[in-house]
């Protein structure tokens, strides 16, 4: 469930904040330096050197500033103690979403109910307004065959239903297929391209290269441990992006697609993804992110008889099916491969550098490396 708060930061109650820094321990000198910070602004709006009058800012942190989202956080932050049951909360600046498992007893979907009527309390009391419009309920159902459809209110308004959500620049389909976010990427990019072929001329070999890698790439690289996809015709999709730029490089283009990203010193996209995926494990498997290791992976012993007795990962015993082609199990025979003496380093930069020399082309399942 995705709640959307209204001009959130520009809403904040300076009185309000200034409790609950109170209440966080803040006081004396430091409080009082907040407080001339937030209070006696003056704002106006200037268009075509016409100034308008200047009115006073009554409410809301200063946007732009370095201790306005800090101040944002502190006033959101208690939000998440709202939640009943097995509902949980997760905040990312002012995206608020309420979730919880479901199965054929609805007892959490009441719950869940609940927990969305303690969030409109709370909301109501610290003066934050819910734009209703924009909040959404989104069912994730990978495979399942029953599915209870509950309603769900805010200040008694049912809530609108939607197939997928973008959230935070990734667009989740009920399906977690992914799919409508890569072809959405896929457009963007192809965009892009033809925005650069229309509007330089030049076609030079380091012009293009800068043009990819800042411009063009990011955009099919974007939280890529999120939906990197295990189809080999999405795969291939991704993977052409490149290689037709790379081919109307004047220079290379009588090259083989592997051949041009040699001159130009670039990896296939999957591969790049690939190690996206394989630093992502290393970090939470050393601890470096608020992920739980054991609640997805189980190191499992071998026998020291057997003739490869060191430890290896194996899915937790709360595996379901449906996420065979999630993050957490799509590399794990990949991560397995790789040599103790890589994946026991102690630092996550050596790791980088380490990896850069591992053969991973095996677990490819593209056709990056085809002739054209």
């Amino acid at each position: 469930m995705y709640i959307d708060f209204s001009r959130a930061f520009d809403s904040i109650v300076f009185n309000k904040l200034l409790a609950k820094l109170a209440h966080c321990g803040i006081s004396g000198n430091l409080l009082k330096f907040i407080s001339a910070f937030i209070h006696n602004r003056e704002q106006c709006v200037v268009l075509d050197n016409c100034f308008s009058s200047v009115t006073n800012v009554l409410s809301g942190v200063p946007q732009g500033s370095v201790l306005g989202p800090v101040l944002f956080l502190i006033f959101i932050n208690d939000v998440s103690s709202i939640c009943i049951g097995e509902s949980k909360l997760k905040l990312f600046a002012d995206d608020v979403k309420l979730y919880t498992s479901y199965n054929v007893n609805v007892t959490n979907c009441v719950n869940l109910q609940l927990s969305i009527d303690l969030l409109s309390s709370w909301a109501k009391s610290w003066q934050l307004c819910i734009n209703i419009s924009k909040c959404s309920v989104l069912s994730i159902q990978p495979n399942s065959k029953s599915f209870i459809h509950h309603p769900y209110y805010l200040n008694g308004i049912q809530l609108s239903n939607t197939s997928s959500v973008t959230d935070l620049g990734v667009l989740v389909d009920s399906r977690l297929t992914f799919n409508l976010h890569i072809s959405n990427i896929l457009t963007k990019a192809t965009q892009r391209v033809g925005v650069f072929f229309r509007g330089f001329s030049s076609r030079h070999l380091d012009l293009m290269k800068k043009v990819f890698i800042t411009y063009i790439r990011p955009s099919l690289e974007f939280n890529s441990n999120i939906w990197n996809p295990n189809k080999k015709y999405l795969i291939d999709k991704l993977e052409n992006i490149q290689r037709r730029f790379t081919k109307r490089v004047p220079t290379l283009s009588h090259l083989s697609y592997l051949e041009r990203l040699s001159a130009l010193n670039l990896e296939p996209l999957e591969l790049r993804r690939l190690k996206f995926d394989l630093i992502l494990y290393y970090k939470i498997l050393h601890n470096l992110t608020c992920i739980e290791p054991i609640s997805f992976f189980h190191l499992h012993y071998p026998p020291s008889s057997s003739r490869n007795p060191a430890p290896f990962l194996q899915k937790s015993s709360n595996f379901n099916q449906s996420l065979q082609s999630s993050f957490f199990f799509r590399q794990l025979d990949c991560w397995n491969s790789l040599p103790l003496s890589i994946k026991h380093l102690p630092s996550l930069p050596s790791f980088k550098r380490h990896i850069k020399s591992v053969d991973l082309t095996t677990f490819l399942r593209g056709g990056a490396f085809s002739v054209n």
